[in-house]
């Protein structure tokens, strides 16, 4: 059953992405910061962080993300497609955006090869946990689910 969300909904999932998005630069940021200063925009602080200008960047980029997984995971514009051909569009569209980030904020030069693999290798792996995590939060939601349903159909027969 679909619950109904509200903007506030949208907002704690664009809050969420955000807060992840920027932990792991900021791991980045001290890991990698001094060798890619100066070779990218994400990294102009070297170390000491990230600058202001990147992180609304990357607010920009979690609400197209909340947007876009708006757009395909709910029935309120597409109707009839399977979640498959659903998940594929999003990262198509996902990786389009990004993408387009990255040549316009300058993320990193666009004509290198190593930033790119290193990119898609992250968004790869990013994908990857982002997808374990739904499916254990939708196993404790079934689960949760079927017991409340076990309770209610004990109470019933109790009640006859």
């Amino acid at each position: 059953m679909d619950e109904r969300k509200t903007p506030l909904n949208y907002l704690k999932e664009v809050f969420t992405v955000f807060g992840i998005s920027i932990l792991i630069l900021n791991a980045l940021c001290l890991l990698f910061g001094e060798e890619v200063e100066g070779y990218s925009t994400m990294f102009a602080l070297g170390k000491d962080g990230l600058t202001c200008a990147t992180m609304l960047q990357y607010f920009l980029v979690s609400v197209c993300t909340v947007f876009l997984r708006f757009l395909f995971f709910t029935d309120t514009v597409i109707r009839k497609m399977s979640v498959i051909a659903r998940t594929v569009c999003m990262i198509t569209v996902e990786i389009g955006v990004i993408a387009l980030f990255i040549l316009v904020c300058g993320w990193f030069p666009a004509d290198a090869w190593l930033p790119w693999v290193m990119f898609f290798i992250s968004f790869g792996i990013c994908f990857v946990v982002g997808m374990i995590c739904t499916m254990i939060n939708e196993r404790m939601e079934n689960r949760k689910m079927q017991e409340a349903l076990e309770r209610a159909k004990k109470r019933s027969s109790a009640q006859e």
